[in-house]
């Protein structure tokens, strides 16, 4: 295990990202995906929904509170800490699905943001503006350069079901968005395999099929290696991610 998880770790770091296979066991998966059922009745503003399916939601941590703690499969919390350290905390959680009949898609991206407490003008950082209630602000390099992200499918990922699409080594690029020369590879995977990935990786998402009866659930949570940021801003949410 320690080797195979050193191998991803310096897949991650090359790449800008990396396959954790099966890291969620089946009763944990299943916990999951029952807590993310709670999201169809959640009156919360960042719960984005269409024709009664919920697609997006943005403050997951308060709407469904165990997930900060049910998401920490053994593998993954020692996947972070040994890509972070272990003072690692996790600071937003963020959840996605594509339901039949309600797909949608993004262009290549770089996720940029990050959610915060308010604060007053600092340096290297966008002026906040609030989403779904949350102020999110685009912060020093540095700060994204310390982050991981885990994305953890609760389905079954295939062609079928609108892949993430991820262009190799583009994390070294800082925030500019350059696809010339990097490799792209399409990300399908079974239900409990989670990718790893700098949020600093240009990615991109399309529609899935019209005809497709598959939902595609992911819970999408950020990590970053220290509680203090920068210019005394603080995270909006932050929770060990040992859970000590």
């Amino acid at each position: 295990m320690n080797a195979d998880l050193d191998q991803l770790r310096s897949a991650q770091a090359e790449q800008g990202w990396c396959i954790l296979p099966q890291a969620l066991e089946p009763a944990r998966l299943s916990r999951l995906l029952a807590l993310t059922d709670r999201l169809v009745d959640s009156l919360d503003e960042g719960v984005r929904r269409s024709e009664g399916a919920v697609y997006a939601a943005r403050n997951v941590v308060q709407v469904i509170p165990e997930v900060v703690s049910e998401w920490r499969s053994p593998m993954l919390v020692d996947f972070i800490h040994r890509c972070l350290g272990t003072e690692a905390g996790l600071v937003r959680i963020l959840f996605f699905d594509k339901p039949p009949e309600q797909t949608w898609a993004l262009p290549w991206h770089k996720d940029l943001l990050i959610a915060t407490q308010p604060f007053a003008a600092a340096e290297g950082y966008s002026p906040p503006r609030p989403r779904a209630g949350v102020l999110h602000t685009e912060p020093p390099l540095s700060v994204l350069e310390s982050m991981v992200t885990l994305r953890l499918h609760l389905d079954e990922i295939t062609p079928e079901n609108g892949p993430l699409q991820v262009a190799s080594g583009t994390h070294r690029t800082g925030k500019t968005l350059l696809l010339d020369g990097y490799p792209q590879h399409t990300i399908c995977t079974a239900a409990g395999d989670v990718l790893a990935m700098s949020p600093l990786l240009v990615h991109c998402s399309g529609s899935s099929d019209p005809a497709t009866t598959r939902h595609r659930r992911i819970l999408h949570l950020e990590f970053s290696r220290t509680r203090d940021l920068p210019g005394g801003v603080r995270w909006h949410f932050w929770s060990p991610v040992d859970g000590q």
